[in-house]
């Protein structure tokens, strides 16, 4: 029996005990049932929004993911349960390009109160960076009801419409709010389409609570009249998401956005070099300001701006940020670390970013301690190095160049035969095209460095971040093992070819960041 997410929720709305929240006044008869409430949180080093679920009897966090066209497990997700994953030969695609789909039974699933059981999930298996939670809930499941997300309260609710409401006003909330007919997106994503305006022209929009911040395609800016080389545009790094890819970003300014009677004055939103059939991706920031109801008994979306900015979060840290990380989230916390760390959203202050790393990493926040570990191990103490590395791996464990680190911190302590022991098991369930398994070999004795190496360079995209990165971990190998004069010359080699940008990276941190030119 295969789970179809898409009956979960009816078969909740024929279970559960409504409440009536709202009967309009001009139209009498119409109960509007409130059947589920969720609570959301920020989690991982975006700060996504996620809510809590189960997975074979076992707590699970899940990306609450409006702009995904199904529902998946990821791969810290089944590898957390020791999952058993048979490839489906198929891929899915997302802003950073293709990701492998596998398949893996499951005995229950629960997202709030909706529940399955004995069945099979797919399983996303690339994403740009290591994801934290174990599950996406896209939006067949999320938009089977009428779905109100309101992240000013970090809670989703879901309605049922009894009674003939028909064209009942159902934002409950707010007399005032807009109401923006929609149409049903064309692909297999039952997340609705609708017309806004940037710059005066016409553009498709969706709401995707999967995504950090709003975005416009390349291509929809230039229809905007903004391009990459015109006067206020800046680059601004990548993003990354479904698909190993990091993709192009450019800051910059449009002079309006409009949607519905709401009208945007200087509009700042990312720029993505993204393939996406959908002109606007409105994310998170947007969703922050606002509050919206998905009425897919309608086809409308009910939408009221609540405070603050819709757009142009990344330019400095927000007050809610500050507020998640004072209020003990780990995972803010983190992000405070790395935005003084990098100087992307304060003044540079490494006191800072050293303060808010150890309060993140002693809070929990997996790549915390990671992060933490591996400087540990950068100054030498490799013994403060190992509960860090093992709890982070522990919450992360299909973060396979944390599991390099961990061994390498094993076999400095003397405890070489425990490293490979952990170290095979980490990598059991790869896949053999799958990086950084190569150096994995290398380390087990299971390959030469010089097929290392040729292996590192096959990759047409990739090749030189990720020789860069077999350079840097064999040297740390041959350094661990005692062999300085095997480890020099790889040092030379690789200060003199890797250059700059992703791959000097991957060479000078020993962590490996995928990265296509663009």
């Amino acid at each position: 029996m295969t789970p179809t997410f898409s009956r979960l929720l009816a078969a909740l709305l024929l279970t559960l005990s409504a409440s009536l929240v709202h009967a309009a006044a001009e139209a009498p008869r119409c109960r509007y049932l409130a059947v589920a409430k969720l609570p959301l949180r920020y989690t991982g080093p975006s700060l996504q929004v996620t809510t809590d679920g189960v997975i074979d009897g076992t707590p699970a966090l899940m990306l609450v993911d409006t702009g995904a066209y199904d529902s998946f497990l990821t791969r810290t997700g089944t590898e957390r349960r020791g999952m058993r994953l048979s490839n489906l030969g198929r891929v899915a695609e997302g802003v950073g390009g293709l990701s492998s789909i596998y398949q893996t039974r499951i005995k229950e699933f629960v997202a709030g109160p909706a529940r399955s059981e004995r069945g099979f999930m797919r399983v996303l298996s690339d994403f740009g960076d290591t994801p934290s939670y174990d599950a996406v809930l896209g939006a067949p499941f999320l938009l089977q009801a009428d779905l109100e997300v309101s992240l000013a309260t970090k809670e989703m609710k879901f309605f049922r419409p009894a009674d003939g409401c028909g064209a009942t006003f159902l934002a409950y909330w707010d007399a005032d709010a807009l109401v923006i007919p929609y149409e049903r997106y064309a692909g297999e994503s039952p997340n609705p389409v609708f017309t806004v305006l940037l710059n005066g022209q016409k553009m498709q929009a969706m709401i995707d609570t999967g995504a950090q911040g709003s975005s416009v395609s390349l291509a929809a800016a230039r229809r905007a009249g903004v391009t990459p080389d015109g006067p206020g545009v800046e680059r601004a790094g990548h993003v990354i998401g479904v698909g190993e890819k990091k993709v192009a970003r450019w800051s910059t300014v449009f002079k309006t956005f409009q949607i519905g009677e709401e009208v945007i004055q200087n509009a700042d939103i990312s720029v993505i070099d993204s393939p996406s059939r959908i002109d606007v991706l409105l994310g998170d920031d947007f969703l922050r300001a606002h509050r919206v109801l998905f009425a897919a008994s309608q086809r409308k979306l009910y939408l009221s701006y609540i405070g603050g900015e819709p757009f142009g979060q990344r330019r400095r840290i927000e007050p809610w940020l500050q507020a998640e990380a004072d209020g003990g989230n780990a995972d803010a916390q983190m992000a405070l670390a790395s935005a003084y760390g990098n100087g992307t959203r304060v003044p540079r202050d490494d006191a800072a970013a050293d303060s808010w790393l150890e309060k993140a990493a002693v809070n929990g926040s997996p790549r915390a301690l990671l992060l933490s570990g591996r400087d540990k191990m950068h100054k030498g103490d490799y013994l403060g190095a190992l509960p860090r590395l093992r709890a982070g791996l522990d919450k992360l464990p299909s973060d396979r160049t944390a599991a390099l680190w961990l061994y390498l911190a094993r076999v400095r302590t003397g405890q070489e035969a425990l490293a490979a022991t952990e170290l095979a098991g980490a990598f059991a369930r790869s896949e053999r095209d799958e990086w950084p398994l190569p150096i994995a070999d290398f380390y087990l004795g299971k390959t030469s460095s010089e097929k290392l190496l040729r292996v590192a360079g096959d990759d047409s995209v990739q090749s030189k971040v990720r020789s860069c990165h077999a350079l840097k971990m064999m040297i740390e190998w041959h350094r661990a093992h005692g062999q300085d004069g095997q480890a020099a010359p790889l040092e030379a080699r690789g200060a003199a070819t890797c250059g700059e940008g992703a791959a000097a990276e991957s060479f000078m941190s020993g962590q490996y960041i995928p990265e296509k030119q663009v």
